[in-house]
């Protein structure tokens, strides 16, 4: 990344109650005699689906422990441990994953979090965690090497039901809880404020049939709440990318499903090439098949020689138009 100009950061994360149960056969738990079950805010446990998931994540989950007030300092020492491990790697800055129902996101919403001491309650108890961890990790790395990710969702007022939730997660004062922490954001010099948009498509189909592509931005709102470097995620098309930068709602668009199906996506968006059509199947797991073996685009042949399909641009946002 740094030979060719670019800057990487760390994704830090704690799955919560999330955590799969598997990962009691590594070798390491297997040597120890205490149980070790996840850990949450409380001992909320997580419903289990009656359907079949994608990717292993339907197995059965065991009852979270809720940690212990006097074990969450230690916690937020982990995160410190983590970030100085990251930049001694090389890594410039470290993001925060505070998303998508793992633990952060447990504790932030009272839907999980039951507790009663200074971690529970009101939303600024809840939010309590987060902000100490974002302290503790600017105080490591310095102002600028430290970013959030969060995925704020509210209520549909058609439907009376969340726009997306994420592992169960819910609050029942969402429009209040992600009002006060994205403007609390503000007093600390973060490298970026990324906001997953509560769209999430479908797992198993083609990216042009998938439905997150055709919903509206929900999270442009928070633009006025947030002065520093906004960054929007989830569903974007090349086309919807810059009409959302071009409204102001988010300053950058961060891709995830095209720039792993197209590892020089900033030079196809700025020429208007082809694009790799991603595979699904290959996500969360495995070889190098569907992670390092997708190609660059030959502007010679016009054309890419390899097993992988391509779209043209316009047709991805033909298909978002279309409905």
């Amino acid at each position: 990344m740094h030979t060719k100009g670019g800057v990487i950061s760390c994704q830090l994360l704690h799955t919560g109650r999330v955590a799969q149960p598997g990962i009691g056969e590594h070798p390491i738990v297997r040597q120890t005699t205490a149980p070790l079950p996840p850990v949450s805010s409380s001992a909320t446990p997580l419903e289990q689906s009656d359907q079949p998931g994608d990717y292993n994540w339907d197995q059965i989950a065991k009852l979270p422990r809720a940690l212990e007030t006097a074990e969450i300092s230690r916690l937020v020492q982990d995160y410190c441990l983590a970030a100085r491990n990251a930049h001694k790697a090389g890594f410039d800055y470290v993001e925060i994953h505070a998303a998508h129902g793992y633990l952060i996101e447990q504790f932030m919403c009272d839907g999980v979090n039951k507790r009663e001491d200074h971690y529970g309650g009101s939303k600024e108890n809840r939010c309590r965690l987060l902000f100490e961890i974002i302290e503790a990790l600017v105080a490591e790395l310095g102002p600028d090497r430290v970013a959030i990710r969060l995925s704020p969702t509210t209520i549909n007022p058609a439907t009376g039901k969340l726009y997306q939730m994420y592992f169960g997660v819910t609050s029942s004062d969402a429009e209040d809880l992600w009002d006060y922490a994205i403007q609390k954001l503000n007093a600390y010099p973060l490298a970026y404020l990324l906001l997953t948009e509560p769209r999430v498509g479908a797992l198993s189909v083609l990216p042009l049939d998938d439905p997150s592509i055709h919903q509206p931005l929900r999270n442009a709102r928070f633009r006025t709440l947030y002065g520093g470097v906004l960054i929007g995620a989830g569903g974007f098309t090349p086309s919807s990318a810059l009409e959302a930068v071009g409204a102001n709602a988010y300053d950058m668009i961060a891709f995830g499903r095209w720039f792993l199906s197209n590892p020089d996506l900033p030079e196809r968006l700025l020429l208007g090439s082809p694009l790799n059509l991603y595979d699904r199947a290959t996500f969360y797991g495995g070889g190098s098949v569907g992670y390092t073996d997708y190609p660059e685009f030959s502007h010679k042949q016009n054309e890419t020689v390899s097993h992988y399909e391509l779209i043209e641009q316009n047709l991805i946002r033909a298909a978002k138009n279309s409905k």
